[in-house]
């Protein structure tokens, strides 16, 4: 909401879409850069104590900028502001993922990850929609800014209240540097780490793809940009449906099975979006798209919780964040300039069909992990060992990058 309130100030202020894109990417590229060091900090220091100051930090960003509309301050520094609270994000997602399974038991991880990826796919779709009735209102983005700054208080006095423990082993540790190759060396050596997270990948560049070629195929085959409307319902109901299966589906005893056939389901409702067909008809394949997206996201999330060791995984999320937000963006960069090439329609059944041999070749190997390994080495082995149950409330959430459904 703050970004975009930002961006709409930007648009008033210079009439210029360059800066409207500026303020935007700059929301999400230092989730790109910086997740990877973000979750260093969140295996050193308590998730809860990370979450907190996070959150209290970005309260102080969004007073910043909220003042700043209001005093008129040049729109580069409103833009800088607003940058600076998307760093100090960063922390969030592997800190909220890493404490999932800290607050709640293991049999319950998937029900929990399905729980609040929901959550977050509602507040996604609101903020836009809150921002815009602030607005029509009468009251401007200064306003919207200044709600930011209160939910970004209570979301900081809610993480405090949790209480989690220092992370073991997360004292006496080396460098940062030595830290975050520690988290790549474990998605770089360990299959049961590496395999779901391709899987994720390749389905945040499906995502990320499709959000921006439904608009090019709706403006080009489907009647104009008027059905972009009816277009994202759909995803959106879909996301919001698969909420009544993705327990059952992520709680299989063979994940990695339903992990491929939901992204087998993924491409080929794409590749049925692609072709010629009435808009009814592609709004049911476009719910069905958006369903299998979230469903992937709860199985492999489940699937990395309880492969990655208990000391980097906060680090392992980290390195999550930024591929799947850089697929998202490789995704929607590569949609205009290959619609172009290709027409709307056979660039969608292409990239379906690319996405669906490359889940494949990553799955047809996977096997899903009975138990969280607890310990990590440098030298890629884990130990074995009972979990120590967690300290404070059971409270479970997570941050979720990217468009306009689950992200």
């Amino acid at each position: 909401m703050m970004t975009l309130a930002v961006g709409i100030e930007a648009l008033q202020r210079t009439s210029s879409n360059l800066w409207v894109s500026v303020t935007v990417a700059l929301g999400f590229v230092p989730f790109v850069v910086f997740s990877g060091y973000a979750g260093v900090l969140a295996d050193r220091w308590s998730r809860s104590v990370v979450m907190t100051w996070s959150f209290a930090t970005r309260v102080m960003c969004a007073l910043g900028v909220a003042g700043g509309l209001w005093m008129g301050w040049p729109v580069p520094l409103l833009v800088v502001v607003t940058a600076v609270a998307a760093v100090l994000a960063t922390p969030c997602y592997p800190a909220l993922v890493a404490a999932t399974p800290e607050c709640v038991p293991d049999d319950q991880l998937p029900p929990a990850n399905a729980l609040v990826t929901g959550v977050v796919s509602a507040a996604w779709i609101a903020g836009p929609g809150v921002l815009g009735l602030v607005i029509l209102a009468g009251y401007g983005p200064t306003v919207a800014t200044f709600g930011s700054a209160a939910l970004f208080a209570g979301a900081a006095w809610l993480a405090a209240r949790v209480g989690l423990p220092r992370p073991v082993g997360a004292f006496g540790r080396s460098g940062a540097v030595s830290e975050l190759f520690g988290g790549l060396q474990v998605v770089a050596t360990q299959a049961r780490v590496r395999r779901p997270m391709t899987v994720a990948v390749v389905d945040n560049f499906l995502y990320g793809y499709l959000v921006v070629a439904m608009v090019l195929l709706a403006d080009r085959g489907l009647g104009g940009h008027q059905t972009v409307g009816w277009l994202n319902a759909g995803m959106s109901g879909g996301a919001l449906a698969a909420m009544a299966v993705v327990n059952r589906l992520a709680s299989q005893r063979r994940p990695a099975v339903v992990l491929f056939a939901v992204m087998a389901a993924f491409a080929v409702s794409s590749v049925l979006i692609g072709l010629p067909g009435a808009l009814p008809l592609t709004v049911v394949f476009v719910a069905v798209a958006g369903a299998a997206t979230l469903i992937i996201e709860v199985i492999a999330v489940t699937l990395l919780q309880r492969a990655a060791p208990r000391d980097v995984v906060a680090r392992v999320f980290g390195v999550y964040d930024q591929l799947n937000i850089g697929a998202i963006a490789a995704g929607s960069m590569l949609a205009g300039p290959l619609t172009d090439r290709l027409g709307p329609g056979t660039a969608i059944v292409v990239v379906a069909i690319g996405s669906l041999a490359a889940s494949t070749a990553v799955t047809w190997r996977m096997r899903g992990p009975e138990r969280r390994p607890a310990r990590h080495s440098m030298a890629g082995t884990s130990a074995a060992v009972p979990r120590p149950a967690a300290a404070g409330p059971r409270h479970a959430a997570r941050r979720d990058q990217g468009g306009a459904v689950t992200r």
